[in-house]
């Protein structure tokens, strides 16, 4: 018998979710088209959109570095050995999230498709609803006061 995991779907991940905001974005804004008002030659929705993509991407990182140096799992689907509290576990229980949000922003901002930073605020409840509470449930679960004593010294999100 297999031992149990936060999440049971291969297809309920922050990938699927995050992918499907995207393309949600650019669906919308085909056929809604809206902009930050920036000139098209100005470089300031780049100078805004490239540091969330970059402080996203190491967050991202400097997540799954922490993960693969406490000997934990990084893909979805597998069961959790020990609660990780180093690197940027350290400041948020859910920093791959946190860097997988900052990187959707920061593509809104540089593409210059503020629906993204619109649905934004939705993808984060859903990746909350869907992801991080079934997470929380199983962790707790799972390790009971330790995890409760993480949750109570770390936030959600940051």
């Amino acid at each position: 018998m297999t031992e149990k995991a936060a999440h049971r779907s291969r297809w309920l991940t922050a990938d699927v979710i995050f992918g499907a905001s995207v393309v949600s974005g650019l669906v919308l804004n085909y056929f809604w088209p809206m902009s930050f008002g920036f000139p098209a030659d100005s470089p300031t929705r780049h100078l805004i959109g490239a540091p969330l993509l970059t402080i996203g991407g190491v967050i991202i990182y400097l997540s799954q570095k922490a993960l693969v140096a406490a000997n934990q799992p990084t893909a979805p689907g597998q069961p959790t050995t020990t609660i990780v509290t180093s690197g940027p576990y350290r400041f948020s229980r859910n920093p791959l999230y946190l860097g997988l949000l900052l990187c959707y922003c920061g593509l809104g901002v540089a593409l210059d498709i503020p629906w993204l930073l619109i649905l934004a605020l939705p993808t984060m409840l859903v990746t909350q609803r869907l992801l991080i509470y079934p997470e929380e449930r199983y962790l707790e679960e799972k390790f009971g006061a330790e995890f409760v004593q993480y949750k109570a010294r770390v936030r959600r999100w940051l």
